[in-house]
This record gives structure tokens, sequence and C-alpha cells, in this order.
């Protein structure tokens, strides 16, 4: 069982108590008591025992009780339960290197994608300023990650999470949802293997995420801009060989449309991605030149006009469709340390 501690006062002495321990993030927090952990787990569907995964680097069971604690101080409602215990799963999938990212120099942490039709039961915002403030459910299920693994995992900033500067993504961990209504193409938990009607939570590691601004209104050349967009601020100069993990581009809806008049198909987007958003090589120190050349042979991936590509294969590309219709906007993430993982989001 979680431990239960009475605490003398109000939400104030509440908050300082959960404060002065490490157990927030350093925004007020919404007070646990047992009424409302109770109505977290409820909606959760499962048993307050029930242990989800072993979250690294304490490896401390993550049991509903525990995670239904961090939602209520993240301010979740109790019907996200299910999404925030399909993250957590996800995020300790092997192949997501939890025990990595946690305790990493670098600066990544999960970012959540949400897919089907959870996003209008629960209002995550997938249109204008999906990314920004203002959407409660986006941003306290991503503050509730960030916590769970804060207190139940054990990656306190500055002395198990060594990054030394961290990213604003990784304060509350990014959650999105998306726009699959306005995409051109197939959502993105369908390039998973889902189908389109499941709810599904993916969880990919996001170091750093840039926007890329077009003011052109043609089709040839704002599938140009957002190419070089991504290879000019792709993370190309950490590794002798293209970043071995995932490249994201998340485009809003009018960008996606000019881009699919063109590429009608999202494997033809990644080729050509793969093809053009390239570096040359000499964007490489003279030592690690020959380092690149070897690992892209072993690769089979050939270097033409000695341009480097920014991921190892097409399949490296994450492609989504977020945001409104409020201008051209594309924007770029780089993922470290792990692959995208993907669950689906059980009925609460």
């Amino acid at each position: 069982m979680t431990q239960q501690v009475d605490v003398d006062g109000g939400v104030d002495e509440v908050e300082a108590y959960l404060r002065e321990r490490g157990m927030t993030d350093g925004l007020p927090v919404v007070p646990p008591t047992p009424e409302r952990v109770a109505a977290a787990v409820a909606a959760s569907g499962l048993s307050a025992d029930h242990v989800v995964s072993d979250v690294p680097p304490l490896n401390a069971p993550a049991t509903v009780e525990k995670i239904a604690v961090n939602a209520v101080m993240a301010g979740c409602v109790p019907e996200a339960m299910p999404v925030l215990i399909a993250a957590i799963d996800a995020f300790c999938d092997p192949q997501m290197n939890a025990h990595g990212v946690q305790t990493t120099t670098n600066p990544v942490g999960p970012m959540l994608v949400v897919n089907g039709p959870i996003r209008h039961r629960l209002s995550f915002n997938f249109g204008a300023g999906c990314f920004g403030p203002g959407a409660h459910t986006n941003a306290t299920v991503g503050r509730a990650l960030r916590l769970a693994l804060v207190n139940i995992g054990g990656a306190i900033p500055g002395e198990v999470d060594k990054a030394p500067l961290g990213w604003p993504g990784k304060a509350t961990s990014l959650c999105v949802a998306e726009n699959e209504e306005a995409s051109p193409w197939p959502s993105y938990h369908t390039d998973m293997g889902f189908d389109a009607d499941e709810d599904v939570v993916t969880v990919l590691a996001v170091n750093g995420m840039w926007p890329i601004t077009d003011m052109h209104h043609e089709p040839d050349q704002v599938l140009h801009h957002v190419t070089n967009g991504l290879a000019i601020s792709g993370p190309c100069g950490g590794h002798d060989a293209p970043n071995p993990f995932p490249t994201v581009l998340v485009m809003s809806p009018i960008i996606a449309e000019m881009v699919a008049s063109l590429m009608p198909t999202k494997q033809e987007l990644r080729e050509y991605l793969f093809a053009e958003a390239r570096v040359p090589l000499d964007f490489y120190p003279p030592y690690r030149r020959q380092p690149t050349r070897d690992v892209l042979e072993q690769l089979g991936v050939a270097i033409e006009n000695d341009r480097v590509p920014i991921v190892p294969s097409p399949d490296y590309f994450v492609i989504l469709v977020a945001g409104g219709a409020g201008g051209l906007q594309s924007a770029g993430l780089s993922c470290m340390l792990g692959m995208p993982t993907s669950r689906l989001i059980a009925a609460g």
C-alpha cells in the first residue's frame, strides 16, 4: 500500500510538505487526499495494488495507486488515468531505454502522442497551440508522467537525473494529440500497427524542438523548406553517423495538405526526406569524417555529393499532423536514447 501521511494544516502546508521532500515539479500541486486518489484508482478499472511496470532507475513498482497519487497531484481528471497508465507502461518498455532516459546528461525526456477517439472524450488539444498552454488534459497528463518518473522512478534533477541543462519540454513532459481529422494521411498510430478506431498513446524520447516557419504558398517550395528545416536544425552533430534515433516532423494541417499534394503517402515523404534532408560531410570535424563514412557504408547508405542523411533510413522519420489553421507552421523534434513505443489505452 502507498504510505499515508497526516499533515497538520491546509493546502499550503501539504504543498510545503511535498515540496520540501522533492516530490513536486516546482509548481503548486493538488493535495492527494485519500478520496481523490480512490476516485482516480476507480477510474482506472484496475485494483490499487496492480503493478503497471517497474520504473527505472530505482525499478520501483508503479502500482495503480502510486500512479493515481501523481495524477491527482498533477491535476488530472480521474478519467485520464488509463492514458497515464498506458504511457507509463510504454515508457518502461525496453526499447525506450528508460534507465538511460532517466539518468543521462542529455536533456532528453518523454513526449506523449495520443491517437484515437479518446482525443475527443478527454478534450485533448490537437488544434491551435497544441504544444502550448491552455489545454488542461495535455498539461496535466504530461505533468503526471513527469511526477511519476521522479516520485516512483527516482529521477531527481541534479541527483539521479544528470542533465546539466534539461529543456522546457522535459519539465512536465510534452503531451500532444494528433489532428487526425485534418491529416491528408492515415494517423500515426496506424503507422505503428493499430486500427484507426483504437485509442493509443505513443511515447517518444525527445530532447529538443525547433520551429520551421514557411512564408511560401507553392507546394514545392514548402516541401523544400520543410526538408531543409529538418536538416539544418536536426541532431547531426552528436554522432559519427546519422542520429541512430528518430527525427519527428510535425506539420500543421495547411502545410500537410500542400506537402501531400506532392507526396501522397507518408512513405513517399519519408523516402524524400531521407534523400534530401542531409548535411554536408564537412559539417563534421575532420577527425570524424572517416568514421562517418565507415558507419554509413555498414548501413549500406550512399553518400551522394558528400551529403550525410540525418537518420539511418526513411523509417526513422516520424510524421505527425497537429495544430490549427493559423499559419504555415511546422516543427522538428530530435529524439535520443530510446525508440518510440506505443500502447493501447484500456477502457477505464
